[in-house]
């Protein structure tokens, strides 16, 4: 009778420390999933962010490049009205009312 009892208690107590065991091999599980899922959102962000910033310094330089050539262009347009004879006058207003 003894060693029922004894035998009893033992298995009730290994399974309570089993089951702690698991309880906590399963919130580690947990924690370790959500961390990864964690990080592959923060890299996926900064990737996203990454590539935004880059889509704006190409989208400056299209910008820029326009502007040079819009400035070359009219630069290149005066030299023409000036050699030609035109009153430069008459372009500026020409330009004026184009804007």
């Amino acid at each position: 009778m003894g060693g029922t009892v004894t035998g009893a208690a033992t298995g009730k107590a290994l399974d309570f420390y089993c089951g702690r065991v698991e309880q906590r091999l399963i919130k580690l599980e947990r924690e370790r999933v959500e961390q990864e899922t964690q990080e592959r959102e923060r890299l996926l962000k900064e990737r996203i962010e990454k590539e935004k910033l880059e889509q704006e310094r190409l989208e400056a330089e299209m910008a820029e490049r326009k502007r040079i050539q819009r400035e070359a262009a009219q630069k290149e347009e005066r030299l023409w009205y000036e050699k030609h004879g035109q009153d430069y006058a008459d372009y500026a207003d020409y330009e004026d009312e184009e804007e």
